[in-house]
């Protein structure tokens, strides 16, 4: 089948959308026209009504953004910042200081040996300094950032929350897609219910280990659209961003487990609502990965045990920036 354009259902499909089960992906196609790229879904939402959006994300908004989440390398990072320590070493004076590195399987130790320990103490904090800055800009570049587990593990992953901020305005031709269909007289539920509906509907791809596989399972917002695929972690970071563009001032956090992800939200709970209190107050759950077609405020009875055990972390989500004038 064509990698541009992949449809999973023909027209005549679509007219029998009613047969299909909640929240079932009934119609994807991807195809580019002279604006940029024509997205078409259709899907049935949580009341199994049929919904259908179209838009097109313009090739200058998307341009900038990432396709694909590299994969984290230890030996590339640890040779990066290895030849950051080397470069800087080498302005240092032999006279004043020698310098050695010692490179053990996951990790580098230098030293500095010399005779003023006070000029030595001030070259071990520069280059520390500058080891830490290595590393940080081969994570940033490569979307990057450090972790630590619900189970107090430390881990390198996508950074997630700098991928729902950068997606967020360009993706605002989608967030107005779903918004121009929800019923009249709407107000939030009602649209993060429908957003809800066709998150849930795009094909599932289970999670891979967060910690151990290196963010070759995580794709980026775009990659979600392209590929038509996503796993929990991915369709939460898809949701948040278009969230934002809807709601671009109200509180949200991502919430991690061990082996899946979800969003929180400051909204006015309902009596039935599934809430987390964060800093004294409540923020209703919302479960964007599917399949299951969980609307605003209900979860899993397994994430709910997780999240009772405090087996989570939590990550702001900033406000929407303002569109540049």
């Amino acid at each position: 089948m064509n990698s541009v354009i992949r449809s999973l259902c023909c027209g005549a499909l679509w007219l029998a959308v009613c047969q299909a089960s909640y929240g079932e992906q009934i119609l994807y196609q991807r195809v580019p026209n002279a604006e940029g790229m024509k997205y078409t879904y259709g899907w049935l939402d949580h009341n199994n009504n049929p919904r259908k959006i179209s838009f097109v994300l313009p090739l200058e908004s998307t341009q900038s953004l990432p396709i694909q989440q590299v994969n984290y390398n230890p030996n590339l990072a640890l040779r990066a910042v290895e030849i950051a320590l080397i470069q800087a070493a080498q302005e240092i004076d032999p006279r004043v200081a020698r310098f050695s590195l010692t490179k053990r399987y996951d990790s580098l130790e230098f030293s500095l040996t010399g005779k003023r320990q006070e000029v030595i103490n001030t070259l071990q904090a520069d280059l520390k300094a500058t080891q830490e800055q290595a590393m940080n800009s081969y994570l940033a570049e490569r979307y990057f950032e450090r972790y630590t587990t619900p189970l107090l593990q430390k881990a390198i992953k996508p950074n997630h929350v700098r991928y729902i901020e950068e997606s967020t305005l360009p993706l605002i031709p989608l967030a107005q897609s779903l918004y121009e269909i929800v019923d009249q007289q709407a107000n939030a539920r009602s649209y993060l219910n429908l957003l809800l509906s066709w998150v849930q509907s795009i094909p599932y791809d289970e999670l891979t280990n967060r910690v151990s596989s290196n963010g070759s399972g995580f794709s980026p917002p775009l990659a979600v659209l392209n590929q038509n695929v996503g796993d929990c972690d991915s369709k939460s970071v898809l949701t948040a961003a278009l969230i934002r563009a809807f709601l671009p001032a109200n509180a949200m956090r991502l919430v991690l487990l061990n082996n899946h992800a979800l969003l929180a939200i400051a909204l006015t709970p309902l009596t039935k609502d599934t809430t987390l209190l964060i800093e004294g107050l409540p923020y209703v759950l919302l479960d964007p990965t599917g399949p299951a077609h969980l609307p605003l405020g209900e979860v899993s009875d397994l994430t709910k045990q997780q999240i009772a055990s405090l087996q989570y972390t939590l990550e702001v989500i900033p406000p929407a920036a303002s569109p540049k004038q």
